[in-house]
């Protein structure tokens, strides 16, 4: 069932059950009023009746003076407490009263019954008839009016309810159009994004500032978010690739060179191992990073814990100045260089950052470790420095400064990505401050 249909239908049913139980109400309670001043003018002729009888003579005849009190539709009966009616008073237009079924009432009371469609008004009073028996004194009547005003109520009840009921389904219909309208317009666009493989975004030729305005507005950020990560990733993809390739190219040539002339040739042979096995690892070096890059931080599961930062970048600064013979100084401006962080990934990010320092400048590389209102470790060096216009797109994976494309000083270009991912895991900020010919700093900060 379609969404527009649902809404008819259900604003429609509702609206009847509230016409239903207005009018039912107002019905019940303009019949049950109409019946109690019937009844309360019923008692009142009773009551008259009662006084004539009890203050007329004996030589009046008791049928006859009932007559004289007999309502116009009304009849009026003499009931013993056995035994048929003593007198039986009718007019000729209401003579079909007589059939009405009786019964004796030795108390006062005034009710109202319906029979064969019809309502009427009984009253029983107890009295002493001519012969000394106390028979009870029926005065009936028939509601007509009452009947009449309640089928008049009825008409016009249900008259005002069609009056109601019909303009409401074309509301409710016109309603549902303009709830729709943005939905029909998304379903639309989405099926256009399914079939032409591109991204859309709903037309917004007015703002109603409302849910359906703003479901719109989502929608459009959201096409916004997945262009800009689908470009992303075909871009990811495509630099991937070009990484890739360059290692595989060689690979492939230093084995057609061994299928050639390795067995004969030991110098070729073990150069063509040598290159092999460098880029062998310098593309699981490439895809292990992209693999890191392609986790969320939620998958990384951090190990938090107090380090000892100090020992850390002590250790860290002895491998890599064995591996490239270079200086790298330590400076501790704090008494106490512990960290909450993940151990593992507190050396990855050092080893990254000093890589870097030491790939980009042939002086000494400076580590700085401070504590003020946060954890802070900072590494300067007095490198090539990084062109202003480029600092905001160090972060992006494979960017590479253009002085630095050289592979053998290069990297893949994915090192300040996966830093930057590893500060943000442990809550932290990640700045870099650079001038081009003199070097770069490069400061990361954790909460304490």
């Amino acid at each position: 069932m379609k969404l527009q249909t649902k809404i008819i239908l259900t604003s429609t049913a509702l609206l009847f059950i509230l016409l239903v139980i207005a009018n039912s109400s107002i019905y019940f309670i303009f019949k049950k009023t109409m019946e109690d001043n019937a009844m309360e003018r019923l008692q009142a002729e009773t009551s008259n009746v009662t006084n004539g009888l009890k203050q007329t003579s004996a030589t009046v005849k008791q049928a006859n003076l009932l007559r004289a009190y007999l309502p116009p539709n009304g009849m009026i009966r003499i009931l013993p407490k056995s035994g048929g009616p003593l007198v039986v008073s009718v007019t000729d237009q209401t003579k079909e009263l007589q059939d009405l079924p009786y019964s004796y009432y030795s108390n006062e009371q005034t009710t109202i019954k319906e029979d064969d469609g019809h309502l009427y008004a009984i009253s029983h009073t107890p009295v002493i008839w001519t012969n000394g028996e106390v028979v009870s004194l029926e005065v009936t009547e028939q509601l007509a009016d009452v009947e009449q005003s309640l089928q008049t109520l009825k008409f016009i009840l249900l008259i005002a309810s069609l009056v109601i009921l019909i303009p409401t389904i074309f509301a409710g219909r016109l309603l549902s159009k303009i709830i729709l309208r943005p939905i029909k317009s998304l379903i639309h666009t989405m099926e256009e994004i399914q079939v032409s493989r591109t991204f859309k975004k709903i037309d917004l030729s007015s703002s109603s500032k409302d849910e359906l305005d703003q479901m719109a507005n989502t929608f459009n950020n959201m096409m916004d978010l997945l262009e800009e990560n689908y470009k992303k990733q075909e871009q990811f993809v495509s630099d991937a690739s070009h990484e890739l390739k360059t290692p595989l190219t060689v690979v492939e040539s230093y084995a057609n060179m061994l299928k050639r002339w390795g067995m004969k040739r030991p110098d070729i042979l073990e150069e063509a191992i040598e290159a092999i096995h460098s880029e062998s690892l310098r593309m699981k070096q490439l895809t292990s990073q992209m693999l890191v890059l392609a986790k969320d931080e939620s998958q990384w599961k951090l190990h938090m814990e107090h380090v000892d930062a100090a020992a850390v970048c002590n250790q860290t600064i002895k491998h890599l100045e064995q591996a490239f013979e270079r200086t790298i100084y330590l400076n501790i401006k704090t008494d106490h260089p512990v960290v909450t962080a993940d151990e593992k990934r507190l050396k990855q990010l050092l080893y990254i950052l000093l890589d870097n320092a030491i790939k980009y400048s042939e002086k000494a590389v400076e580590v700085t470790i401070t504590k003020s209102e946060s954890f802070m470790i900072t590494v300067t060096d007095q490198g090539i420095g990084i062109p202003k216009e480029d600092l905001s797109n160090v972060y992006e994976r494979f960017f590479r400064v253009d002085k630095a494309r050289n592979r053998e000083t290069g990297g893949s270009g994915l090192g300040l990505s996966i830093a930057r991912k590893i500060v943000e895991a442990h809550s932290g900020r990640i700045e870099i401050n650079s001038q081009e010919g003199k070097g770069t700093s490069v400061t990361v900060s954790f909460p304490l």
